[in-house]
């Protein structure tokens, strides 16, 4: 590994056209040097793995609807040791909304095993446990990705912001069976660093611990998981978005660019919006539909709702004491990807406040 230098993350330079850039939505670019991330993945796996991104992307094309969802996403507590202003936990009272007044700050593990229980009966393959937190603050969390890797789950992923990657929890990582671990970072130099991911460690701290990581799976001849870095573009980070690519392309699998999305849609966030020149995301509102509701859902805590938004508990599609099936097969569910299949999403209010306050 390379010497840490954070403070001139601009040093490493790669010619642009050797990148490979994949998105599903246009809200989440990841680029990549070498081979196809999925294909790196599906060389590990097999055919199996193969098989389920065939579905995956036909779910994502609008043609299928599977018996129970591809992916299952598990935010079922809101902690995080940081304080990032474009995100739902520096903003308590619209967290507090955002999860129907109540606020978790530990998973339970028996209710997170009867999740992944009737995902596995069901060979759902994929799974996140984790939403908006920071998921290394349980500090048994590679028992929670162990479990589901035991179940059957091919594509397990996290976010995380490294600042609690110690050397024994990136071992504990490296062994759980993870498929795909990505670092949120949001900038390249430690004053962005410091204003967009408040209450954080020093950048070069988290950085290390990152390489420590890199290091560790390395030097133990790990296949997985395939690991990134991410950035959710913003006007104060903006700027940085080449030399963070350039820092870290030649470090990770891929470098992922996201879409802001506001923390809620009563405020104005408009110092936050990029400029479009910066953004990859440029997909004109009246032709854009949303796959999520093909492929996911997402467990706010008991309540079962068809995508990552904000205000995602305002379309509930059931509650998890009846089961994630039973919701996914819901009037409500049905009806939302009719609307998306269609290119309707503005039929739907809460859709349609999501859609036009991102893109």
């Amino acid at each position: 590994m390379t010497d840490n230098k954070s403070d001139v993350l601009g040093e490493d330079k790669i010619s642009p056209n050797r990148l490979k850039s994949y998105t599903t939505d246009n809200r989440v670019v990841h680029k990549a040097k070498d081979e196809d991330i999925i294909q790196k993945i599906g060389n590990v796996l097999g055919q199996k793995f193969f098989d389920y991104r065939k579905e995956w992307d036909a779910a994502n094309r609008f043609e299928i609807v599977t018996e129970f969802p591809l992916f299952l996403q598990l935010d079922m507590f809101q902690v995080c040791n940081y304080s990032c202003p474009h995100c739902n936990i520096a903003n308590p009272k619209t967290l507090l909304k955002a999860y129907n007044g109540k606020i978790e700050t530990k998973m339970d593990f028996e209710k997170y095993k009867r999740i992944v229980d009737e995902g596995s009966d069901y060979n759902c393959p994929s799974i996140e446990p984790q939403g908006v937190n920071e998921p290394l603050l349980i500090k048994d969390f590679h028992k929670y990705v162990r479990y589901a890797y035991d179940k059957g789950f091919m594509d397990i992923m996290i976010n995380t912001n490294a600042s609690a990657l110690t050397p024994k929890r990136s071992q504990q990582l490296l062994d759980s069976g993870i498929t795909r671990l990505r670092f949120s970072l949001d900038a390249a130099t430690p004053e962005t660093y410091k204003k967009v991911r408040v209450g954080s460690r020093p950048l070069d701290q988290v950085i290390k611990n990152i390489e420590t990581f890199l290091e560790l799976k390395e030097k133990g001849n790990y296949k997985l998981p395939v690991t990134g870095v991410s950035m959710c573009v913003l006007k104060g980070n903006q700027h940085e978005k080449q030399m963070f690519e350039d820092f870290w392309i030649d470090k990770v699998d891929m470098v992922t660019f996201q879409a802001f999305q506001p923390p809620n849609f009563e405020e104005d966030f408009k110092d936050f919006y990029p400029d479009m020149d910066s953004s990859h995301f440029k997909e004109s509102k009246p032709e854009y539909r949303c796959p999520q509701p093909f492929h996911r859902v997402v467990i706010r805590n008991d309540l079962i709702t068809p995508c990552c938004a904000t205000c995602s508990n305002e379309l509930p599609l059931g509650h998890i004491k009846d089961g994630v099936h039973k919701a996914w097969h819901s009037p409500l569910a049905k009806k939302l990807r009719e609307i998306h299949r269609i290119g309707k999403y503005y039929d739907n209010a809460v859709c349609k406040k999501c859609i036009e306050s991102t893109l």
